[in-house]
């Protein structure tokens, strides 16, 4: 397989080996906010839960091919094609879905007969971005496919882990430092971008400090944690209801607009009347941004 690292650079996973940790919320908002930012994104979704579509709101309304063309391009090795173009302005989605449950069976029985399975998203998947003018890719992974999981880490120049403080959360997040470790076999480039706390509020710097030691020994030693935090609020759930991403659910924000200040690269000075949430988010967002022009531009200073 060719596989252009070039053209990956930007890629971006979003993983963890326990569900209900935050992870999809994170990859759609990441790209929603970045979007809102300026962004062009392309939003990969290799669940086959399909949970990215339930964010976006577009389950249910005939847009999704429930990961069937993902499935067939993968399968039989032909070019990745966008499923949904502008789900959401700035927004393209390769959709996910129960098909991919055929091709967690494909990957199972390719690694039986010996085959390496860790560029097989890899390939198109940088025949696209080679052609493409995406700024960020995210991929939203699947919690129990380590198959699955290997595709988007062989994919992927950055990783990012969010967790819970529960042991189950923290448990899965080794697992996921397991498929890692497996996939640097195939892409070198890959790099742990961070670890978000999920459900946990910024203020708790004692239990912030804990969990930083727990998730240090459960990454051999590199855990580099985003200081922005995701606190409980059950404006998720009823946003994901809504089929509308948090900070469109929280309808307005007073003073300054948080696109602008992410667009400009820099943190949003005035979130106003937007909920707790939604500002959490932007946060988070800005964070994660800069880290990775950050880093970009210690390994190639032109970037700076």
């Amino acid at each position: 397989m060719t596989v252009d690292r070039e053209a990956l650079t930007r890629v971006v996973a979003i993983a963890n080996g326990k569900g209900g940790v935050g992870k999809t919320s994170l990859a759609t908002t990441l790209a929603g906010l970045a979007a809102a930012g300026g962004y062009n994104i392309l939003l990969v979704d290799l669940d086959p839960q399909g949970n990215v579509g339930e964010d976006l709101g577009y389950t249910g309304a005939g847009g999704s091919d429930e990961g069937a063309g993902l499935v067939t391009a993968l399968a039989a090795r032909t070019p990745l094609t966008v499923t949904l173009a502008q789900a959401r302005r700035g927004i393209d989605v390769i959709c996910g879905g129960e098909r991919l449950d055929d091709l967690s069976g494909l990957l199972l029985a390719r690694h039986r007969q010996g085959s390496r399975v860790a560029d097989i998203l890899a390939e198109p998947l940088s025949q696209l971005l080679a052609t493409t003018d995406y700024d960020l890719v995210v991929i939203d992974c699947p919690p129990g496919e380590p198959n699955l999981q290997l595709l988007a880490l062989g994919a992927a120049r950055w990783l990012i882990v969010p967790t819970r403080g529960d042991a189950a959360s923290l448990k899965g997040m080794t697992r996921i430092a397991q498929r890692l470790v497996e996939a640097r076999a195939n892409n070198p480039d890959i790099e742990l971008l961070g670890v978000v706390l999920f459900d946990i509020a910024s203020s708790a710097t004692r239990v912030k400090r804990e969990i930083s030691a727990e998730i240090t020994r459960a990454l051999g030693g590199v855990a580099p944690l985003f200081e922005h935090t995701i606190r409980h609020s059950i404006a998720a759930t009823d946003s994901r209801r809504r089929g509308l991403l948090i900070h469109e659910h929280a309808s307005s924000l007073e003073g300054e607009p948080f696109w602008r200040a992410l667009k400009e690269g820099r943190q949003p000075s005035n979130p106003g009347s937007a909920p707790a949430l939604a500002a959490d988010y932007a946060g988070l967002v800005h964070e994660i941004l800069t880290r990775i022009s950050a880093l970009e531009a210690q390994q190639d200073p032109a970037l700076a």
